[in-house]
């Protein structure tokens, strides 16, 4: 029976130390995983190597190997919710991976519930960074010292929110002894429990936080300067060096060029998109600017007083200026031909003729633009797509029932009054452009009041006293079929008239001096 006994527990022995022996490395691993509605923070301490893997909506987001320790913070999108998994794989055994799930919820405001009366407190340490060039956190901090605490009574629910860590620093001399040039950090850590239930510990070393375990609520890692501390600059923290005195070379007298000229264009209207540039050579190179074409001397090369027409700039470059290259305004102009007021019976007409200068072609048969220019500054009479040659009805005239002269209106009784529109402007010497591209102004004067086609009929006119209409009544040289009369008064059909009669004149005398003869 004894040895029955004892077996037995010599079993037990070794079955609880098998026990002890797994459930030893097993309280050694720490993972700790907290989340928020806008964040994910993952913790992991006390491991001998292990691989990580975290998914956000189904999204990996981490996927690594480390050794002791991992930490790091997501971000997540308050607005809705998120689900998520944590699965670490233990180097030393399967038994010690990690498997976590969650899901969180959006962020809504709620109505906060009367306070429980948690009693908390605030640490907030200092620590220098271990890289200094990184961002302050948990795996980028050295031996943090304490520089103070607060006590605060929460409710429950507000327990992480933001509302109890430090805004500045606590009054302390930490700072006096310090080299900010190394890089420095501060941590805030919430723990639950007053004085009397925890004490704060006075330092922390990375990567060992397990004095807080059962306690820690809340933390969070800040950067000096977000409690207003001035931190120096690079330049302020750089080591001074003595300044490397360069070696001067000899500097070598540049040679003196001279830029080649462009070819001047012939054509009119070519700007400077048309100029053909000089050849670029080792010593010079030619660029096309819209004011011209700018010569640059290469390095080693310069301009002496021989500029080959080219300008010099403030620069020290040369330009040769495209007004120099294309032809003057006034050989591009447009040559003009007879251009007069003219009647046609009673109808006046503008009677034109220009001719484009030589070089200068243009698309289709109607390139012209006329425009009769107002002269008190209103809106001008513009007509366009005329041919090159032709006649144009006079502005504010008709040559259809009921007729219209410019500077009259005709009343509902067939009757004319003198009025300021209908063109009246037109009447006493008006300049008239003609453009194509290039282009010619000249000023035309309407017809006198002498002219048939001058005024309503009856009005003006040297041997009438009445304003009759000109749709009942057409004039002498409508019926008669009179072709034009330019703007002196004089009539086709009174010269001709006179012409007849002298020559029948002079075959009747020829007539008779023949009967007497015989």
């Amino acid at each position: 029976m004894k040895r029955i006994l004892a077996g037995v527990a010599a079993t037990t022995l070794a079955v609880g130390g098998m026990l002890v022996a797994i459930a030893a490395p097993a309280s050694a691993h720490t993972p700790r995983v907290k989340d928020t509605c806008t964040s994910l923070e993952v913790n992991l301490t006390q491991y001998r190597g292990a691989d990580i893997v975290v998914t956000i909506d189904g999204k990996k987001v981490a996927g690594e190997g480390f050794g002791d320790s991992w930490h790091r913070t997501f971000e997540l999108d308050g607005s809705t919710g998120h689900e998520w998994t944590v699965d670490v794989d233990a180097h030393d055994g399967d038994r010690y991976d990690a498997h976590e799930r969650g899901v969180t919820e959006a962020c809504t405001p709620t109505t906060p519930e009367p306070p429980h009366g948690t009693e908390v407190q605030v640490g907030i340490y200092l620590y220098p960074k271990l890289d200094k060039d990184k961002g302050a956190a948990w795996e980028n901090s050295g031996k943090q010292e304490l520089l103070g605490t607060t006590t605060l009574t929460l409710p429950e629910d507000e327990l992480t929110n933001d509302e109890h860590w430090y805004t500045e620093l606590p009054e302390t001399d930490a700072l006096d002894d310090i080299d900010l040039c190394t890089g420095w950090g501060i941590q805030q850590d919430l723990v639950r429990g007053g004085p009397d239930d925890y004490t704060m510990p006075d330092t922390i070393t990375y990567p060992d936080g397990s004095s807080m375990d059962g306690h820690l609520v809340d933390w969070q890692h800040q950067e000096l300067s977000d409690f207003g501390i001035e931190l120096p600059t690079a330049e302020d923290c750089a080591t001074p060096t003595e300044p490397e005195v360069p070696e001067v070379p000899e500097v070598e007298e540049p040679q003196v060029v001279v830029p080649q000229a462009p070819a001047a264009l012939e054509v009119c209207g070519a700007d400077s998109s048309d100029v053909i540039l000089p050849a670029d050579s080792a010593e010079i190179t030619y660029l096309r600017t819209e004011q011209g074409v700018l010569a640059v001397p290469t390095k080693g090369h310069t301009f002496g007083e021989d500029l080959a027409g080219y300008t010099r700039t403030e620069g020290g470059d040369v330009i040769f200026p495209i007004a120099e290259l294309v032809p003057a305004a006034e050989d591009c102009a447009l040559v003009p031909g007879d251009i007069a007021a003219v009647c046609d019976g009673d109808t006046p007409y503008l009677s034109y003729g220009v001719s484009l200068p030589e070089g200068v072609e243009v698309d289709g048969d109607t390139p012209l633009t006329i425009t009769f220019i107002n002269p008190d500054g209103g809106e001008d009479y513009v007509a366009a797509d005329q041919p090159l040659e032709g006649r144009l009805l006079w502005p504010g005239a008709t040559d259809t029932a009921p007729k219209q002269w410019p500077g009259w209106e005709q009343q509902d009784d067939g009757s004319y009054v003198e009025t300021d529109g209908n063109y009246a402007w037109t009447r006493d010497g008006v300049q008239v452009l003609f453009e194509v591209n290039p282009e010619y102004s000249t000023v035309v004067d309407y017809p006198p009041a002498s002219s048939e086609c001058a005024n309503p009929i009856g009005v003006g006119g040297p041997d009438t006293e009445t304003v009759a209409d000109s749709a009942d009544t057409p004039s002498d040289d409508a019926a008669g079929g009179a072709d034009s009369l330019p703007q002196t008064g004089a009539t086709v059909g009174v010269i001709a008239g006179l012409a007849l009669l002298l020559v029948a004149g002079g075959g009747a005398l020829f007539w008779l001096r023949r009967r007497v003869q015989h």
